[in-house]
C-alpha cells in the first residue's frame, strides 16, 4: 500500500490546493492514503533543506509532494510541487482543479490561523500559583485548616502552600506534607517546608501567621505582652522587604489585632493586614440561632469589634436575622433587626461566654483546643479575600473610623472587593457600644506601650481603661473576676512587702550573728595573745632565777 506525504507552510495557497484534492481523493478512494506535515514559514526552509539532502532531491518552494511504500519500507518517490501533483491526479484519476482563487485564499489563511492556533496551545504555558504560605505551621490549627483551602474559594486555581516552623518541628512539618501530597488535591501545585520566615514570605501571596501566644503560654499578662513583642518584631524584620507589594498578611491569635501593630510599628509597610475575628461571629451567630429559633445562616451582619479576644466584643447591635416567627413576620427575604427578634437588652453579655471560658470548657471535655471552629473562622476570612463579600467584620488598620485611633488594628464591619478591605458605615451606633469601642482602644493602646517598653507597669496602665470597660458591660460575672483580680493583686504586694519585711529582718539578725560573732572571735584573740604574753613573760622570769 501506499501514502503520498503533502509538506508544506500553512498559508501557501498551492499547499491548501494539494490538500483539498488529498482530501477528495482519500474520501473516494479508500486505499488512497495521504499524511500532512504542516509549518510555518519560519520552518520551512531548514526542513525543506533537510528533507531534500536526507532524499537526495531538488526543490525549493512549498508544497513538497512524494509517494512512500507502507508495507515494503524503503525510500520515498519524489513526485514535486503542486503542478506536478495535479497532473498526477488528472492522469490517474481524472481530477481537475475548480477552486478559483479567492476561495483558496480563504482556505490557505484558515489554514494559517489554526496552524498558529495549534502551535500556540501546544506550547505549555508555565503555571503561576497562589502560594499560601504558613509561618507556625505546625500548630495543630493549621492541620485542620489546610484541607479546606482544597475545592473550596480557590477551587480551580493551582495552590502552593509553603510550611514554616522552628527546626524542632521539622518532623511534624514533613508529617503534614506527606499527607498534602496522599491527598492528590487538583488544586494542589506543590507543598514546601521551610525554617525561614523571609523564605515563607517572599513567594507569599498570602501570608498566615498563626500566633501561638495565649494566657496558657504566658499566664502573666506583663510576659505575654512582651512575648508578643519580641514575636512579631522577628517576623516584621523578616518579612519587610521581602514581601510581594501585593501579599495580604492575615494574623490569627490571642494577641492579633495587638500583633497586626506591632508589624507596623517595626517597619512592615503593608496595609494589607487583616486580623481573624471570625470565631467570635461564629459564636455568636450559633446562640443566636438557638435563641430565636432559626438557622444560623439566616443571620448576618453580627459585627465584632475591638481588640479581640480580650473581651465580649461581637455585638448583634447592626445584626439582622431572617425567617423569625415573632410579632411580625414577613416574607424569607424580610431582615428583622435582632434587637427586635431578642428583644432583651444586653442579651449578648449575659448569654454569650467569652472565647477564653468557651476556650476552656472545649478543651476541658474534648482534651483539646477549638482548632476545628478555629480553622473555619480563617477560611472564611481567606475565602472573604479572594471571592469578596459585601457584609462580613475583620480586623484591620483604623484610618479613624468610628473615633478609634489612627493605625490600630482594631475589629470593625467590612467590606472585600476585589481583595481590597475597606471598613463599612453601619449607621448611628449605640452610646453603650461607641463607647466600650473607645475603651478597647485606649486598652490597645495601652497594652501597645506595654509591650514596647514604654510602660512596664501593666496594671497602672490597663487598670482604670478595665474598670471603666467592666463598667460598662454591667456584667456580674466579670465584675466579680475583676474584684478577684484586684484582691489578687493586692494580696500579691501584701505578700511581697511581708516577705521583703521577713526578709529584711533576717538580713539584720544574720548581721548582729556576724557582728557578734567577730566580736568573740576578737576577743577570744585578745584573751589567747594575753595568755600567751604572760606564759612569756613567766619563762623569762624562771630562767633569770
Amino acid at each position: 500500500m501506499a501514502q503520498y506525504v503533502l509538506a508544506g507552510t500553512a498559508g501557501c495557497p498551492k499547499y491548501a490546493r494539494a490538500e483539498i484534492l488529498a482530501d477528495d481523493l482519500s474520501i473516494n478512494l479508500p486505499d488512497f492514503k495521504v499524511h500532512k506535515i504542516v509549518l510555518s514559514e519560519g520552518e520551512w526552509a531548514a526542513w525543506l533543506k533537510k528533507t531534500c539532502s536526507d532524499y537526495g532531491w531538488k526543490h525549493s518552494s512549498s508544497p513538497l509532494v512524494w509517494r512512500e511504500l507502507v508495507d515494503r519500507g524503503g525510500a520515498g518517490t519524489y513526485l514535486g510541487g503542486w503542478d506536478d501533483f495535479k497532473k498526477m491526479a488528472e492522469h490517474w484519476y481524472s481530477y481537475s482543479d475548480r477552486l478559483d482563487e479567492g476561495k483558496v485564499k480563504d482556505i490557505s489563511s484558515e489554514n494559517k490561523s489554526g496552524y498558529e492556533r495549534d502551535k500556540a496551545a501546544s506550547v505549555k504555558t508555565p503555571v503561576t500559583p497562589v502560594t499560601v504560605s504558613v509561618i507556625g505551621a505546625a500548630q495543630p490549627i493549621a492541620y485542620q485548616l489546610l484541607p479546606l483551602l482544597f475545592a473550596s474559594c480557590f477551587k480551580d486555581t493551582n495552590l502552593a502552600v509553603v510550611l514554616q516552623d522552628v527546626a524542632d518541628h521539622d518532623q511534624v512539618l514533613e508529617g503534614i506534607k506527606m499527607e498534602l501530597d496522599d491527598c492528590s488535591y487538583g488544586e494542589l501545585h506543590s507543598v514546601s517546608v521551610t525554617h525561614s520566615v523571609k523564605g515563607a514570605a517572599s513567594t507569599a501571596d498570602f501570608l498566615l501567621i498563626l500566633d501561638p501566644l495565649d494566657n496558657n503560654s504566658h499566664p502573666d499578662r506583663f510576659q505575654l505582652l512582651k512575648a508578643a513583642s519580641l514575636l512579631y518584631k522577628d517576623i516584621a524584620q523578616s518579612i519587610k522587604g521581602a514581601l510581594k507589594p501585593d501579599a495580604k498578611i492575615v494574623i490569627n491569635g490571642y494577641k492579633a489585632c495587638l500583633g497586626g501593630m506591632l508589624l507596623k510599628h517595626h517597619g512592615v509597610t503593608s496595609d494589607n493586614i487583616s486580623v481573624v475575628v471570625t470565631l467570635d461571629e461564629q459564636r455568636m451567630r450559633a446562640k443566636l440561632a438557638k435563641r430565636l429559633s432559626v438557622m444560623p445562616s439566616d443571620i448576618s451582619g453580627v459585627t465584632v469589634w475591638g481588640n479581640v479576644p480580650v473581651h465580649h466584643t461581637a455585638s448583634t447591635a447592626t445584626g439582622t436575622v431572617r425567617n423569625h416567627e415573632g410579632a411580625i413576620t414577613g416574607p424569607k427575604s424580610y431582615d428583622k433587626s435582632i434587637a427586635e427578634a431578642v428583644n432583651e437588652e444586653g442579651w449578648e453579655f449575659e448569654n454569650v461566654q467569652s472565647r477564653d471560658d468557651r476556650d476552656k470548657i472545649v478543651f476541658d471535655m474534648s482534651g483539646r483546643g477549638p482548632n476545628m471552629a478555629s480553622a473555619l473562622a480563617i477560611y472564611t476570612h481567606i475565602e472573604s479575600l479572594v471571592q469578596g463579600n459585601e457584609r462580613t467584620t475583620m480586623g484591620c488598620i483604623s484610618n479613624g473610623e468610628y473615633n478609634t485611633t489612627p493605625g490600630s488594628v482594631f475589629g470593625f464591619p467590612v467590606s472585600v472587593t476585589d481583595g481590597v478591605v475597606s471598613i463599612r458605615e453601619v449607621g448611628a451606633v449605640p452610646d453603650k457600644l461607641q463607647e466600650i469601642i473607645l475603651l478597647q482602644d485606649s486598652q490597645l493602646s495601652a497594652e501597645k506601650k506595654v509591650a514596647l517598653g514604654e510602660c512596664d507597669d501593666v496594671e497602672k496602665a490597663l487598670q482604670q481603661v478595665e474598670e471603666s470597660l467592666w463598667t460598662i458591660l454591667e456584667n456580674p460575672k466579670l465584675k466579680r473576676q475583676l474584684e478577684e483580680k484586684e484582691a489578687e493583686r493586692k494580696a500579691k504586694e501584701e505578700a511581697e512587702r511581708k516577705a521583703a519585711e521577713i526578709r529584711a529582718k533576717e538580713e539584720a539578725k544574720r548581721k548582729a550573728e556576724e557582728e557578734a560573732l567577730k566580736k568573740a572571735e576578737e576577743e577570744a584573740a585578745a584573751a589567747a595573745a594575753a595568755a600567751a604574753a604572760a606564759e612569756e613573760e613567766e619563762e623569762v622570769d624562771y630562767d633569770a632565777d
